[in-house]
């Protein structure tokens, strides 16, 4: 599988969300044990803080982004990657119109995949 990621970011950018919301995001792959999002913001749109219980990748494509987790920041530009162990609690802010991808992988199935 192979994604054409300036494409994609520039058809987020189209999208009223974009206008409305601020920010954008697109899930490239999905699967019970992996996921691959692809997020684009705008000039200090923030995503929330979120803990997750399986390792999580944040790779930088446009911009520059700031990683919060707990009291310590990354600053992250374009090509730069960060990695975080399972269990940390995140958030992430645009410093200028950035585009990063998210990636998390865990050994469990992911509970919105649990059947009932």
């Amino acid at each position: 599988m192979t994604f054409d990621l300036p494409a994609i970011i520039a058809d987020l950018k189209q999208e009223p969300t974009w206008r409305t919301a601020r920010r954008n995001a697109i899930t490239l792959l999905k699967q019970p044990r992996f996921r691959i999002v692809l997020v684009v913001l705008q000039g200090e749109a923030e995503v929330g803080s979120h803990r997750t219980d399986s390792p999580v990748t944040i790779q930088a494509l446009e911009g520059r982004v700031t990683v919060r987790v707990g009291v310590d920041e990354f600053v992250l530009g374009a090509g730069e990657l960060l990695t975080l162990r399972p269990g940390l609690e995140y958030a992430v802010r645009a410093q200028s119109e950035s585009a990063f991808v998210l990636t998390l992988a865990s050994e469990a199935v992911h509970p919105a995949e649990t059947p009932a």
